[in-house]
């Protein structure tokens, strides 16, 4: 049996260099700054670097999902270039964009016209670090020779006990999401407070908890990590954890260094959060994604 083809988009935050070298598809996603559509698949840390001063810098960018035609053509061109295998294609979070359900109807416009393959659009229920981590695993299993449907659920069963913890540098992006009124921002700025963000069950991105001060926000962080990783499904010694970070900050090496002198063994991952996802983030956040127990349903 042929192998399976990887597809993802570009919240994935992997470089180009790393997706090209392990034949993963992207599909890149765009944002838009001053009316302007942006669709760019980074290769360096100095590219996203400049996606975040310009965040400093006081510019206002919005995201747009893709559609169905765009994903439809995706598809399609993949097919054509790849003779052989079916597709598995790990999109954004559904709790964080329509991208995923209108790459769930091209695939099921695509699938009803072609025989012997065929397209999955698996929800990542995730994004950034994350997805890229379920990637990875996908790449390992494909490299492999293990089977579609083997892979698929392998791959849910990973995304179900994912992780994720950030902990909020800067709340005016929040603010302009909605997240939290402009009040809350004003006060929380002027108090120092933290929000503590986790992805839920269904992918949506939900304050979990509100801390003053980035001290005592990080132990609340780390002893989150104890309760829902160690001794769950990772002694993090087996299985990496990922340092995640938007734009360099203080909060984020104390994170990172906090982290390392109570883990001083694990094996640990860093990478960047992408311009997508970093938009309604915000410069400043730091970010914890490990294997463990059944995510929150907040």
């Amino acid at each position: 049996m042929s192998k399976f083809i990887i597809s993802t988009d570009s919240c994935v935050d992997h470089y180009k260099s790393f997706l090209q070298s392990n034949n993963v598809y992207c599909i890149i996603m765009k944002r838009v700054v001053n009316g302007k559509e942006i669709g760019e698949l980074y290769d360096s840390e100095e590219e996203v670097d400049r996606f975040y001063e310009e965040l400093k810098s006081g510019a206002l960018p919005t995201t747009c999902q893709l559609n169905s035609y765009e994903l439809q053509e995706f598809f399609e061109s993949i097919l054509k270039k790849e003779k052989e295998g079916d597709i598995i294609h790990i999109p954004l979070s559904s709790g964080l964009s329509g991208t995923c359900e209108n790459a769930r109807a091209a695939a099921e416009e695509i699938n009803k016209k072609i025989s012997g393959r065929k397209i999955y659009v698996v929800d990542s229920l995730t994004g950034t670090g994350a997805m890229a981590h379920l990637t990875e695993k996908l790449i390992v299993m494909r490299d492999n020779g293990d089977e579609t449907m083997d892979a698929i659920a392998k791959i849910e069963d990973i995304r179900d006990h994912q992780q994720a913890w950030i902990i909020v540098g800067n709340l005016s992006h929040l603010k302009r999401g909605g997240r939290i009124s402009g009040f809350k921002a004003a006060i929380g700025t002027l108090l120092n407070v933290k929000p503590i963000i986790i992805l839920s069950k269904n992918g949506r991105l939900v304050v979990e908890n509100t801390i003053k001060g980035p001290r005592k926000a990080i132990s609340y962080v780390l002893n989150k990590v104890c309760e829902l990783g160690v001794n769950m499904r990772s002694d993090f010694y087996n299985n990496p954890v990922r340092l995640v970070s938007t734009s360099k900050s203080q909060l984020d090496d104390e994170f990172k260094a906090a982290f390392k002198q109570q883990f001083p063994k694990a094996i640990i991952q860093e990478s960047r959060v992408g311009p997508i996802i970093g938009t309604h983030l915000g410069d400043g956040c730091a970010l914890i994604l490990f294997e463990g127990a059944s995510r929150l349903d907040l």
